[in-house]
């Protein structure tokens, strides 16, 4: 059975079909040809409404929601403007902005695309401005727009931690430290070939009171980030009513405090984020579909026993498991192969003498990469769109970045201690 679904998911892949339907459509063939699921596709809708009704899950409209208003509400201005003033000058200062206001941006949008979207429209003007070469710029873009993924309040995060059973607020702690490890890399690539190619412009004088100008504007965009990872680390609430708060002060802040967020724009954003759930939801239901034929079919067996038979030790074990997510990044969205591996390959890693929570972060790192590298990878597409480049031309700026990635992920893979120093520190692991 487990051969029929697989052979029938990449089929409908490669014929065009989009991936929610393929994933719902090889999960019902797989239910309606083999034997031993007969009379199982009667439990199709139930399993369907069982992988949606998840309290956690209600964590990912809501954050869509504040994201988008404040991608809206200009906070990519206000974030550029204080990173700018204090390392955005001087040979590659200002591409190093670009990754520490990806990163800032992140943790109060949630959405790589959204992040590198936004950061996008406000630096590649200036980026251009001082001699950065439009392909190498939206590259930088892409990867870092990529690498802030691990920035919570991440959308991957949280369905990492519904599907695999793990502590969201665990997840969202892990992340931080990986991520400044990305993006450390991100700048020290930035700083060598800015330097080497004499990209940026000179040390400018700024006067204190520019400096505290750009602070005070930024400030009500940073405070969102402390709401957030505040009150989720600190316990003082879940991070379902984290993203609701999140969207309440999203508003007052866009609305009221920068007024870039107009009355008429709000259907605008209403739309955005019902669109972007609805993908979501959808590719989540679908996929749980797909795990309920292929838990049938005892296909996560078959996997484990697999992997349990080609890696005998934890080393490898985590290669292999990096080297998978890997490949399907060239050809699949993250979020089925999040819902599809992540209950399977969880039980193993745990065997294995590997932390859940370190797990998922590892498993994430790689997600991120992908976003950052062609065919599928979202970040790029979103850097391509708003540079108008074609993505060929962006290829080749984007293999420095890549690299640094690879050695980025192999350092928080077999590095356990960068993912579980803050978890264990909050007294947040399971």
């Amino acid at each position: 059975m487990g051969l029929i679904i697989l052979v029938s998911f990449f089929t409908l892949m490669v014929v065009g079909v989009p991936i929610a339907f393929a994933l719902g459509g090889a999960g019902i063939l797989g239910l309606t040809l083999v034997p031993e699921a007969a009379g199982m596709i009667g439990a199709v809708p139930q399993q369907i409404f069982n992988a949606l009704n998840s309290f956690p899950f209600l964590t990912i409209p809501l954050f869509i929601f504040a994201g988008t208003i404040m991608a809206e509400g200009g906070v990519a201005q206000r974030l550029m403007g204080i990173t700018g003033l204090t390392v955005g000058r001087g040979r590659g200062g200002l591409g190093v902005a670009v990754v520490i206001a990806a990163i800032f941006f992140h943790g109060i949008s949630g959405s790589s695309t959204a992040d590198t979207a936004a950061i996008g429209k406000v630096t590649l003007p200036a980026l251009r401005k001082q001699g950065y070469p439009l392909p190498f710029g939206t590259a930088l873009l892409a990867a870092a727009g990529a690498t802030a993924t691990l920035v919570p309040p991440t959308i991957d995060l949280i369905i990492i931690g519904v599907v695999a059973n793990m502590s969201i607020a665990g997840l969202f702690a892990a992340g931080l430290i990986p991520a400044l490890i990305n993006g450390a890399g991100l700048i020290l690539v930035v700083i060598v070939l800015s330097r080497r190619h004499s990209w940026g412009g000179g040390l400018e004088k700024v006067t204190l009171r520019d400096a505290v100008i750009a602070l005070i504007k930024a400030i009500p965009a940073l405070f969102m980030i402390v709401i957030i990872l505040g009150g989720i680390l600190s316990g003082a609430f879940t991070p379902t009513e984290a993203s609701a708060v999140a969207v309440v002060y999203g508003l007052f802040v866009a609305i009221f405090v920068y007024r870039d967020l107009k009355l008429a724009m709000l259907p605008k954003v209403f739309r955005e984020t019902i669109e972007i759930s609805g993908m979501v939801m959808l590719v989540i239901s679908m996929g749980a579909l797909l795990g309920f034929g292929m838990t049938i079919g005892q296909v996560p067996q078959s996997v484990a026993a697999s992997l349990q038979h080609f890696s005998d030790s934890r080393a490898t074990f985590l290669f292999l498991v990096q080297l998978l997510f890997f490949a399907i990044g060239m050809f699949m969205d993250a979020v089925p192969a999040l819902i599809i591996l992540m209950p399977i390959l969880t039980p193993v890693a745990v065997s294995h003498g590997v932390d859940p929570i370190h797990f998922g972060i590892l498993v994430e790192a790689n997600v991120a990469l992908g976003m950052a590298h062609p065919p599928v990878g979202v970040c790029v597409f979103a850097a391509c769109a708003v540079s108008k480049l074609p993505i060929e031309r962006v290829i080749r700026p984007l293999l420095p970045f890549i690299a640094i990635l690879i050695v980025t992920l192999m350092v928080i893979t077999y590095v356990e201690g960068f993912s579980m120093f803050l978890p264990r520190l909050l007294g947040l692991t399971e």
